[in-house]
């Protein structure tokens, strides 16, 4: 009677073990078609489709490594260093004036100008041009 004892409890005992690891291939292969059924991105890693605010922060971001151009708007210098919570309406209005002067399409280059010459863009203007560019 002993020994059928033990035997039942190695029985049961490989059984657990069976059934265990089913149990966590089961989960592994339900974690992986998860993650494949994701949908992937269309467009390539490292390249922007110009539809998102993020994308034109990270192109303005890129900015800093370029030369600075001018758009007939040298008078900004003066705000070189300056938080973008910082002005006052009348200089956000320095800026509105240079903005809405220039062409719809030099808007990017405007900013990638301004902030290669630290300069912050007033909170205020920020999503006037981003809108403006996303227009065009």
């Amino acid at each position: 009677m002993n020994n059928i004892t033990y035997y039942i409890c190695a029985v049961v005992l490989v059984l657990l073990i069976i059934l265990y690891r089913l149990d966590r291939f089961n989960k592994t292969r339900r974690l992986n078609q998860d993650q494949s059924e994701q949908p992937q991105p269309s467009v390539p890693a490292g390249e922007c489709c110009g539809k998102h605010v993020v994308c034109e922060k990270q192109k303005l971001a890129e900015a800093r490594m370029r030369s600075a151009q001018y758009f007939d708007d040298e008078d900004l210098d003066k705000y070189i260093g300056r938080k973008p919570d910082g002005y006052t309406d009348q200089e956000v209005e320095e800026f509105r004036y240079v903005l809405y002067t220039m062409q719809q399409n030099e808007v990017r280059e405007w900013m990638e100008c301004l902030q290669a010459r630290d300069i912050e863009l007033p909170d205020q203007l920020k999503e006037e041009c981003y809108s403006m560019m996303n227009e065009i």
